[in-house]
């Protein structure tokens, strides 16, 4: 599976978790999830906001496009991106909707891993995104087809990244919360 269609997936199974969102938001007054300039819509739905980037995804197989076009919407859709990965954490941690799994994952991993182990885990972690952010940064200069799909695989791992350390972070409160 190509860059574009691995994003496709992940943003596929967004949009499925928008839905039970939506479904349970309570009625009242419609707010706006994400700030204008990542997103063009405004809406209290979560699916539309996961639809407008996949229609950004979508155009961006347009050959019409120009390189520059091409990467200015690359860089778009990175927001986007990092924005539902963003708001899909806080509506988790908001409702503290996890699932058993993954509860018995944290817990097995705390009894595992000493408060020490964790915070070196942090470091490492933050480390990589730093440098995963300069990555970009230095392959954004570059317009060519061949730089844009290093920059959707650099987006993808940096939002991998950024799950982990928010899940190191969960965890180390967990640990200083039981001690």
């Amino acid at each position: 599976m190509d860059l574009q269609g691995t994003l496709r997936h992940q943003l596929l199974q967004l949009q499925q978790q928008a839905e039970k969102i939506d479904r349970q938001q309570r009625p009242g007054k419609p707010q706006n999830w994400f700030d204008s300039t990542v997103f063009s819509c405004r809406s209290p739905h979560l699916t539309d906001y996961v639809s407008e980037a996949l229609r950004n995804l979508a155009h961006l197989a347009d050959a019409r496009l120009s390189p520059a076009a091409k990467q200015r919407l690359v860089q778009r859709l990175s927001e986007q991106t990092a924005a539902l990965t963003q708001a899909f954490r806080h509506v988790d941690v908001r409702k503290k909707s996890t699932s058993k799994s993954r509860k018995v994952a944290t817990v097995v991993q705390q009894l595992s891993a000493g408060s020490q182990q964790l915070y070196q885990q942090l470091s490492d972690t933050q480390e990589f995104e730093r440098r995963l952010q300069d990555m970009i940064s230095l392959n954004g200069r570059d317009n060519s087809a061949e730089a844009i799909q290093r920059g959707l695989a650099l987006h993808a791992r940096l939002g991998r990244c950024r799950k982990a350390l928010f899940d190191i972070e969960q965890q180390i409160q967990d640990l200083e919360r039981r001690n």
